[in-house]
């Protein structure tokens, strides 16, 4: 059957709640599913119970920001210990480094428009079945995203600062997500270059120095040459090979990225020990 190692629920930026992903995952004959919530693993206080009942494997995951020259890069971790301190601790500090930014925005933007305010923000609770991030449905809630998340990144521009910390470098993520017992996984490596294989490539081995686990091989906007490319690396160099749809559900839904997008079976994969 069919796998599916990248999955949002609403408990981050998704539109889903974890019953609806299961339905959806079943009905696509995915057999094996992982949510990789931003930086939160709320979902797995549901997900267990929903999977057993459908008969659906999982693969606890999390996906994690990590920040080195002038790039925001996605690492998904999996297989790791649920209540290791010091994991828990950078997903919580990573929240904080989002937080920050929300709050400098709505600061900057309040002083352009007076219905928006930085106190009112604070208080400010999201409907989860919008999807996004407390910023951009406060925004919206304010009549200012008529274009929705165009309009979002625009008010980024214009009014965004750098938070007061950045997040952690990817050696340092990777090391975390070991030391709590699991494998770290780059994500859509194509998104971070343009999709050159050549670029791919020195990415590709400079995380490979730097000890990732695997990379995430099938994605919906990952050309067949890149694919090709990062199955054969992986095999090259016995690593861990991963599909996912990155499925947001109604936020930001592209023309590709759901569940059941790259129908990929369990066993074209290696996921060593991990189920």
């Amino acid at each position: 059957m069919f796998a599916d190692l990248h999955i949002h629920s609403w408990y981050s930026d998704g539109t889903f709640t974890p019953e609806e992903i299961v339905t959806k995952a079943k009905s696509q004959n995915i057999t094996l599913i992982s949510v990789c919530d931003h930086n939160l693993t709320d979902a797995y206080s549901e997900l267990p119970g929903l999977c057993g009942e459908n008969n659906i494997k999982f693969i606890n995951g999390v996906e994690i920001n990590a920040y080195m020259e002038n790039m925001d890069y996605h690492i998904l971790a999996y297989g790791f210990d649920m209540k290791n301190n010091a994991l828990n601790d950078l997903l919580q500090y990573n929240r904080g480094v989002y937080a920050d930014i929300a709050n400098k925005l709505i600061a900057n933007i309040s002083k352009d428009y007076s219905d928006v305010s930085l106190k009112e923000f604070s208080k400010y609770e999201r409907n989860r079945k919008n999807g996004g991030w407390e910023s951009i449905d406060y925004l919206k809630s304010k009549g200012l995203l008529a274009n929705g998340i165009t309009d979002y990144f625009d008010f980024i521009k214009k009014y965004g600062s750098p938070p007061e910390k950045s997040f952690l470098s990817p050696v340092e993520v990777i090391k975390i997500i070991k030391n709590a017992g699991g494998y770290a996984v780059l994500a859509h490596l194509g998104e971070y270059t343009e999709r050159n294989i050549t670029n791919c490539e020195k990415t590709a081995v400079q995380f490979l120095n730097m000890g990732i686990d695997g990379f995430e091989c099938y994605y919906p906007y990952h050309t067949a040459e890149l694919t090709e490319f990062l199955v054969k690396f992986c095999r090259e160099h016995d690593l861990i090979i991963t599909a996912g749809g990155d499925e947001h559900g109604d936020f930001a839904a592209g023309d590709k990225c759901f569940i059941g997008t790259v129908k990929i079976k369990i066993e074209q994969l290696n996921l060593k020990n991990l189920i």
